[in-house]
C-alpha cells in the first residue's frame, strides 16, 4: 500500500470511529466502510536509461529442461467447469517463484555479498543459484561446470542463461525424484535430486504429478517427457528442499568454518516451522504447503488443451500464493528493465493480497482507565501454518497504532509507516547496526511492536549479510498455532525478550499500550497490522553498494516505487473517560 493509500486509509479509519461512536450507523456498516477508504495510487514509471535484463528464450529445450513456454503451448488456456481462467503457464509466470532470478533485490543482495565476500564467490554463486535459477545450476553440475552468472553477471553470453531466467520453472521441480529423503537435512538447503536419464533417450525424463494414471502418450511425442505418477508432489516435503535452508557460518577472519549441516546458519525454516505446528502432517490443523499456497479448484479441470479428454478432480492452481505483493508490483512497472514478458499482474497482486489478509487478525479486545492513562488491550493471532513472517530475514510485520481526541488531533502514535518505507521510532531504521526489541508493553511513541528475525555475525553484533549470519540475536516472529515455544527445536526457536513474555506463544500475543489521556472526552483508537518484505534498516546496509549497477538498479526501483508495506488487519474502538 502506497503512502498516499496509507494516509487515507488511516484518516478513513479515524472517521469511522467518531461515525460509530455517534451512532449513525451500525459497527457493521463500519467495518464495511473503514475497508473502502483506499484511494488508488498511480503506477510507477520505468527508467528506460537504467541497465536491463536481456529477454529470454522460454521455449528453449536442454538436455536436462525445457522451458516454461515450451509447457504453456499445451497447459495453458484451461479453465474449470465455471469458466474460470486456471492455466497453468500463465499462473505461474506472475509469481515471484517464475522470476526468482529476475527479483531485482535478489540480484542486488547477491551481487553485493560477493563484492563484500570476494574470496566466497564460487559458494555465493552455487548456494544462491541453487534456489533462485535452479535449473541453470543443475544444468551445469551434470555438464560439470561451475555455474558463475553472479560473479560474472546475467549474460545472454552464459550457455545457462536462458535456463537460469525461466526461475523456478516446471521442469524443475516436476523432475524433483523422491529418494526418501525429501523433508530431511538431507535433502533440504537446495539438496533436490534430479532425474538422470540418457541424453539420447529423453523421452525417458519424467514429468512428476500427483494423478496415478497419467496420460503419457500425446506428451511424450510433443515434450519428450513422460508424465510420471509422484505422489510426492502434493507433499510439503518436495517444498522444503528450497524453503528450509542452512548455510555455512563464517569465522573471524571471513573464513568458512567447516561443520555438518545440522550446525550452519538456519537462513529459512519455514518447512520446519510447518512440522511444529497444528498444520503438519497429522496435526489438528492439517493442511500442506500446497494446500494453502496452491489451492484446489472446487470443479473438475481438463489438465491440457491437447491430446486429452480427460477432466480431473482435486487440480491444484499454480498460483503460488504469497505475500510479496511489493515485488509483483515492481515486476509489473518495471517489467523492460527486469526482460519480463508475463502479463496479469493487477490481477496476481490482487489476488495476492487476498491471500495475506487470511494470515493473520489484529483485535482491540479491551480498554481501561488507570491513573490518567488509557490502557489499551490488543490480541494478534497467527493462521499461517509457519511464523508470520517466514522465510528471508528481510521481512517484518509492524504494529501501527494511534489514539485521537474529539477534535480528531493525534495524542498518540506507535509505529507510523513513512513514504520511504522506513518506520518512525524503530531502532534499526535510525541505525542499521541496531534493532527493536520485543515488547509486551508499549509507553512511548519510540516503541514499536515489530516482528523480525535478526541476524548476528561471529562477533554478536547485527549484520544484514547472510554469509556472515551465525545465529538469532532476536526472533519473534509469530509463531503458528500449535508451536510451542518452550519446547520447539533450536533451528526454530524464540530468540530475545520474547522468550520470556508470558502472553506470547502458540499463534497468539496479547499485549497493552498505555496513553496518557489526562482530559475526560472521547478518544478513538486505530489498531493496523503491516507487512513489509523489505525492512527499511536491511535496505539501508544494502545501500551502501550501490558502485554496483544491480544495487543502483534495484535502489532506482525502489525510490520509485510507492507500494512499500500491506496491510494485513485493522481494527478500530473508542473510548470514554
Amino acid at each position: 500500500m502506497s503512502h498516499s493509500e496509507r494516509k487515507f486509509r488511516f484518516i478513513g479509519l479515524l472517521v469511522s470511529s467518531i461515525i460509530l461512536l455517534s451512532g449513525c450507523v451500525s459497527e457493521d456498516e463500519v467495518s464495511t466502510q473503514k475497508l473502502a477508504v483506499i484511494v488508488d495510487s498511480e503506477p510507477s514509471i520505468g527508467f528506460g536509461s537504467m541497465p536491463s535484463i536481456p529477454m529470454s528464450d522460454d521455449t528453449f529445450e536442454g538436455d536436462h529442461f525445457s522451458g516454461s513456454g515450451a509447457c504453456g503451448a499445451c497447459h495453458n488456456d484451461l479453465s474449470d467447469e465455471n469458466g474460470k481462467d486456471v492455466s497453468l503457464g500463465s499462473a505461474w509466470a506472475t509469481s515471484t517463484m517464475a522470476n526468482a532470478a529476475r527479483d531485482p533485490y535478489w540480484r542486488a543482495k547477491a551481487a553485493a555479498t560477493v563484492k563484500n565476500h570476494p574470496t566466497l564467490a564460487h559458494e555465493i554463486d552455487d548456494t544462491c543459484t541453487r534456489c533462485h535459477a535452479p535449473m541453470a545450476n543443475e544444468a551445469a553440475r551434470k555438464d560439470g561446470t561451475a555455474l558463475t552468472m553472479i560473479s560474472e553477471g546475467f549474460d545472454t553470453s552464459n550457455p545457462y542463461f536462458d535456463h537460469a531466467m525461466d526461475g523456478v520453472s516446471c521442469s524443475l521441480c516436476h523432475q524433483i525424484e523422491d529418494t526418501g529423503s525429501l523433508g530431511t537435512e538431507q535433502a533440504n538447503s537446495g539438496n533436490f535430486v534430479i532425474a538422470t536419464f540418457d541424453p539420447s533417450e529423453k523421452e525417458n525424463r519424467p514429468a512428476y504429478g500427483q494423478y496415478a494414471d497419467p496420460e503419457t502418450a500425446y506428451m511424450i511425442a510433443n515434450s519428450d517427457f513422460t508424465p510420471t505418477y509422484g505422489p510426492h508432489m502434493s507433499e510439503s516435503a518436495v517444498c522444503a528442499t528450497c524453503h528450509d535452508l542452512k548455510t555455512h557460518k563464517l569465522d573471524e577472519n571471513g573464513e568458512v568454518i567447516p561443520d555438518v549441516i545440522e550446525n550452519r546458519f538456519q537462513e529459512q525454516q519455514t518447512f520446519s516451522e510447518w512440522q511444529n505446528s497444528d498444520y503438519r502432517e497429522g496435526g489438528v490443523l492439517d493442511a500442506s504447503c500446497q494446500d494453502c499456497h496452491m489451492p484446489k479448484v472446487e470443479t473438475t479441470v481438463q489438465l491440457a488443451s491437447a491430446g486429452t479428454n480427460t477432466r480431473r478432480s482435486n487440480f491444484s492452481e499454480h498460483t503460488f500464493l504469497g505475500a510479496n505483493t511489493v515485488m509483483m508490483d515492481m515486476f509489473q512497472n518495471f517489467k523492460e528493465e527486469l526482460g519480463i514478458q508475463a502479463e496479469g499482474f493487477p490481477e496476481a497482486i490482487a489476488r495476492n493480497r487476498e491471500f495475506l489478509k487470511t494470515s493473520a487478525d489484529i483485535n482491540i479486545i479491551g480498554t481501561r482507565d488507570e491513573d490518567g492513562y488509557m490502557i489499551t488491550t490488543l490480541k494478534i493471532e497467527n493462521h499461517t501454518g509457519h511464523k508470520l513472517p517466514s522465510g528471508y530475514p528481510s521481512r517484518r510485520v509492524v504494529v501501527h497504532f494511534a489514539v485521537t481526541d474529539a477534535t480528531g488531533a493525534v495524542i498518540f502514535e506507535s509505529g507510523k509507516i513513512n513514504a520511504d518505507g522506513s518506520i518512525d521510532g524503530v531502532d534499526g531504521d535510525r541505525n542499521f547496526n541496531f534493532y527493536e526489541p520485543h515488547y509486551n508493553g508499549v509507553e512511548s511513541e519510540n516503541q514499536v511492536l515489530v516482528y523480525e528475525a535478526i541476524m548476528g555475525d561471529i562477533n554478536g553484533d547485527v549484520t544484514h549479510s547472510l554469509v556472515e549470519g551465525v545465529r538469532y540475536l532476536k526472533d519473534n516472529r509469530l509463531p503458528p498455532k500449535g508451536f510451542d515455544k518452550n519446547f520447539a527445536p533450536n533451528d526454530v526457536g524464540v530468540v530475545g525478550n520474547a522468550t520470556t513474555d508470558e502472553n506470547f506463544n502458540a499463534g497468539l500475543d496479547f499485549f497493552e499500550y498505555k496513553v496518557a489521556t489526562p482530559e475526560s472526552g472521547n478518544y478513538f483508537i486505530v489498531a493496523e497490522l503491516v507487512y513489509q518484505p523489505l525492512a527499511y534498516g536491511h535496505l539501508e546496509y544494502l545501500f551502501r553498494d550501490t558502485d554496483l549497477p544491480e544495487v543502483d538498479q534495484f535502489k532506482t526501483i525502489y525510490d520509485a516505487t510507492e507500494l512499500k508495506s500491506e496491510i494485513i488487519s485493522s481494527d478500530l474502538a473508542t473510548h470514554s473517560r
